[in-house]
C-alpha cells in the first residue's frame, strides 16, 4: 500500500512534571526526536504557558512533530508525522517518551495519503495499545 506519509498520535502518561514545563528542555528533545528520525529541521516555534506548559512545533522537510504538555497531570500530546522512506516517526516518538520520563504510551498510528480510484486520497487507522516506556524511582 503506498502512502504519502505516516502520522503517530501519541499520548504519553507519566511524564517529570519538572521537564513538561521546561521550554528549553521541551524544545530540545522535540529537535534531538527529529534528528533521531533522520529528518530535517527547517523551522522550530515553542512556547511557554504561564503557570505551566509548553506547546511547540518542529516543521520538517518531511512534515512536522508537535508537543503540548500539560505538567500538573504529567500529560504530553505529542504527534509525528513524516513522509518518505528515509525518516522514522517511531523512533521520534519513542525518543521523546524516554526523554519525557513516560511511564505510559497510547499510540494511534495513521497510514495518510493513499490514492483511491476515483482521485481521493484516504488513511487507515492502527490503534496500538499503552505500553510502559521507563522506570523511574520515586
Amino acid at each position: 500500500m503506498e502512502t504519502r506519509g505516516t502520522h503517530i498520535v501519541c499520548e504519553l502518561s507519566g511524564c517529570r512534571q519538572d521537564l513538561l514545563t521546561d521550554v528549553d528542555g521541551v524544545q530540545k528533545i522535540m529537535e534531538n526526536a527529529a534528528r533521531e528520525s533522520n529528518a530535517q529541521i527547517l523551522k522550530v516555534v515553542f512556547h511557554r504557558f504561564q503557570p505551566q506548559g509548553v506547546s511547540g512545533v518542529v516543521v520538517l522537510a518531511e512534515s512536522h512533530i508537535s508537543i503540548h504538555t500539560w505538567p500538573e497531570a504529567g500529560y504530553a500530546a505529542v504527534d509525528f508525522y513524516t513522509c518518505g522512506d528515509h525518516t522514522d516517526p517511531w523512533i521520534a516518538c519513542e525518543y521523546a517518551a524516554k526523554k519525557l520520563g513516560a511511564t505510559s504510551m497510547l499510540t494511534t498510528e495513521v497510514k495518510r495519503g493513499i490514492a483511491s480510484t476515483n482521485g481521493q486520497y484516504t488513511h487507515v487507522v492502527h490503534e496500538h495499545a499503552g505500553k510502559a516506556v521507563a522506570k523511574r524511582s520515586a
